[in-house]
């Protein structure tokens, strides 16, 4: 019997070893972080020597040029800490690939619900557990009530539950806002009105959770998902209510968290982005790596963790290499969620739960770098390799030779040559 048991589990967690890494990145954030980096060790090390084979695509571009930027720092700065930021990247890349090779629309169905319960976790540890955490340091940093981020002691009013701080608590949060939306939109298509019962109670958990992470982005990240939700499911209301909300902008602002000190916020922010810039420039090549930003920072005025803006953070942290690749890795995602806008319905079973999740990393990292947390960072990427997996069968090279030559259609005509036109009809028709 004990054998019995022993086998059960051990298929158990073989089987949803992906599952249990997610929830422990929320319940037990250093030993899920863990888990889920060892999980992409071992994907790479078969890659390395050719058990399983490397998807070749933006994204392990991407994840290639961190890597590079990652040794190039470490060697040019002679700096053995920056090599801990080489295996980390090695975890994310070995992590991406491995999801890649096994998701299917099951797994991603696991991973949303395990997502939005891990939310309400979030919620729950933030508004019940933060005082009996918080009366050991080290219980603290095991289950992420640590607040992290501010002097030491700080009894910060701000949710933050298990994510250490209210900032990447208002991503994760958002993150599960959108599967919440998204998985309405999907109930409300089928006509079946029993999400009212479980999902609507999970949605204003979201939004009071959000709201009281006190993050100033993420409320108005989540003001802009909930139109854009509401444009895609009404789009008549939501015309109508962008025209309201315009009326009553400024009773808007006021409910944004701390808006007594957005003036004072902007100009933080502004000064960060310049040293985040003359950091840049100092580093041009490979940059300071996520360990050395503070460091370097400090040369200019009062340390800070992070450039407070992806796009700066990534050039800054990872030099022209790094922040060259993330720019080519967003305009890839953009270019083939226009490409998957324009499929036909049946290719569009996940279109919207993407469609609301990914930008999320955008409408935040505007003001912050969410992606600086490796709790945040394997998380997110699990969604970015399911959305390339779900994409991979997308004709886009085909498509881009299609808009083309509608293109050429177009100038044909209007320079007055219609013979290429019809010889590009011709062709347009053979496709």
């Amino acid at each position: 019997m004990t054998k019995l048991k022993s086998l059960i589990n051990k298929e158990l967690i073989t089987k949803y070893h992906m599952e249990i890494g997610i929830m422990l990145c929320f319940m037990l954030p250093p030993l899920g972080i863990l888990w889920l980096t060892v999980i992409g060790w071992r994907h790479l090390n078969k890659v390395v020597y050719n058990r399983v084979p490397l998807h070749f695509n933006t994204t392990t571009f991407f994840f290639i040029c961190l890597l590079i930027s990652s040794i190039g720092a470490s060697i040019s700065q002679h700096n053995g800490k920056y090599l801990l930021i080489v295996a980390l990247i090695a975890g994310y890349l070995g992590l991406y690939l491995y999801i890649k090779d096994i998701t299917n629309f099951a797994s991603i169905k696991r991973y949303k619900y395990v997502m939005i319960a891990g939310g309400f976790y979030l919620f729950l540890s933030g508004t019940l557990f933060p005082g009996f955490y918080g009366k050991s340091e080290w219980i603290g940093y095991l289950t992420g009530t640590q607040f992290i981020g501010g002097p030491p002691g700080t009894d910060d009013p701000r949710l933050f539950g298990s994510a250490y701080n209210p900032n990447f608590t208002a991503f994760l949060l958002l993150m599960t806002f959108t599967f919440v939306l998204s998985s309405i939109m999907e109930k409300m298509k089928k006509g079946d009105k029993g999400w009212q019962k479980f999902y609507l109670p999970l949605l204003l958990i979201n939004t009071i959770g959000i709201f009281e992470t006190g993050s100033r982005s993420g409320v108005a990240a989540m003001f802009i998902l909930g139109l854009f939700f509401v444009i895609k499911s009404y789009p008549k209301i939501g015309l109508t209510s962008i025209a309201a909300l315009f009326l009553i902008k400024d009773q808007i602002l006021m409910l944004i968290p701390r808006n007594d000190a957005i003036s004072q916020s902007t100009f933080m922010r502004k000064e960060i982005w310049e040293n985040s810039i003359r950091i840049w420039q100092d580093h041009p090549f490979f940059g300071t790596t996520p360990i050395g930003f503070a460091d370097a920072y400090a040369h200019f005025a009062r340390a800070v963790p992070h450039a407070h803006n992806i796009v700066l953070a990534f050039f800054a942290e990872y030099g022209t290499i790094g922040g060259l690749a993330f720019l080519l890795l967003a305009l890839s995602v953009m270019y083939k969620f226009c490409c998957m806008y324009f499929l036909k319905a049946k290719r569009k079973k996940l279109l919207n739960f993407f469609l609301l999740s990914l930008p999320v990393l955008l409408l935040t990292g505007i003001f912050d770098h969410p992606l600086v947390s490796p709790q945040t960072a394997l998380l997110t990427i699990i969604l970015l390799a399911s959305f390339d997996k779900y994409t991979a069968t997308v004709p886009f090279v085909e498509k881009s030779v299609l808009h083309l030559k509608r293109a050429l259609l177009w100038v044909s005509f209007w320079t007055g040559k219609p013979q290429h036109m019809s010889k590009t009809h011709k062709n347009k028709t053979k496709l």
